[in-house]
């Protein structure tokens, strides 16, 4: 058996998020702790007693995502399942390199903060979109992008290999779905405050390429499949570039999982609320075990899986 570990990203945050495994875990209730200091606010009341429209603030969303994220996976870890690599979408991808050992947990809040705020600065609300493209092939979302002269809209997110995602400028993307639709093809607006991964993100690259300079990364305990490539590191020296690419390219998210699979994984957990990636595992590989961490259930369904 060979298990990769997943961490969730944005999207999947959900009010009382991760309470059950604050109450009951110790690794857990430590990292919301930990969130806590960091940032001198109150991460914890946010994720169990926020509202959806609190959580789905991306000042709020990343670090309470980051949190949770890792609470789950340290909670795995503290019952004697670590993985044997790591990947995570988006954001998730700074819990992937906290749980490695790359960052340490205080020094990933602060910068998961900055870079929230930053992405929401880069563009004025309202003047970008994201849209979710499904049944359609990666190479026909593409093409219908380049179909649009009139404004910007570029691939965002390869989630699975019938579901791509679109960034740009809010009149770039209604032109994308507006070709869509003419095809016949299902296309879904995505409830985002900002236009991530893409080009219009250079402005929140750039502050956090300024912040990575003062930051000391450390090499990864894990293997860490990036974002950027689908493919895996472990060298400190890889991660500041990497990161500051990741925040205006595209979450190569179909490749990671295919990269994963050749590389001999067969067992893939999710840690983090919800079960967008277990679904994304489904949609993109065949004949592999599926897991999740969220709550004490889906805790105790996943070591009883697993034989422990």
């Amino acid at each position: 058996m060979k298990i990769a570990i997943l961490f969730s990203g944005q999207g999947a945050q959900a009010p009382g998020m991760m309470k059950e495994l604050y109450d009951a875990e110790p690794a857990a209730r430590e990292i919301f702790e930990k969130a806590d200091a960091a940032l001198g606010r109150d991460i914890s009341g946010l994720c169990f007693s926020g509202t959806q429209e609190e959580l789905n603030l991306t000042h709020n969303t990343q670090p309470c995502m980051l949190a949770a994220d890792l609470a789950a996976a340290y909670a795995l870890r503290a019952h004697g399942i670590e993985g044997n690599c790591l990947a995570g979408f988006s954001l998730g991808e700074y819990a992937a390199l906290t749980y490695a050992g790359v960052l340490q947990p205080d020094e990933a809040f602060r910068l998961i903060q900055l870079r929230a705020d930053a992405m929401q600065e880069a563009v004025a609300p309202g003047e970008g979109a994201m849209a979710a493209f499904i049944g359609a092939s990666a190479q026909q979302v593409e093409d219908l992008c380049a179909q649009v002269q009139e404004a910007y809209v570029a691939v965002a997110n390869y989630n699975s290999p019938v579901q791509t995602v679109v960034s740009g400028t809010a009149k770039g993307v209604d032109a994308a779905i507006s070709l869509a639709e003419g095809l016949g093809l299902r296309c879904v607006r995505l409830a985002v405050s900002a236009p991530f991964h893409c080009t219009l993100m250079e402005p929140a690259a750039r502050k956090l390429g300024t912040a990575f300079e003062s930051m000391a990364f450390s090499d990864a305990a894990l293997p860490v499949y990036m974002n950027v490539d689908g493919k895996p590191r472990t060298g400190k020296e890889h991660f500041r570039e990497l990161l500051v690419r990741q925040t205006m390219s595209p979450v190569r998210w179909t490749d990671t999982l295919e990269e994963m699979v050749r590389d001999g994984v067969d067992t893939f957990i999710e840690c983090g609320p919800g079960k967008t990636l277990s679904g994304l595992v489904k949609k993109t590989l065949k004949g592999v075990d599926i897991h999740r961490v969220e709550n004490l259930k889906t805790l105790e369904d996943t070591l009883h899986s697993l034989g422990i």
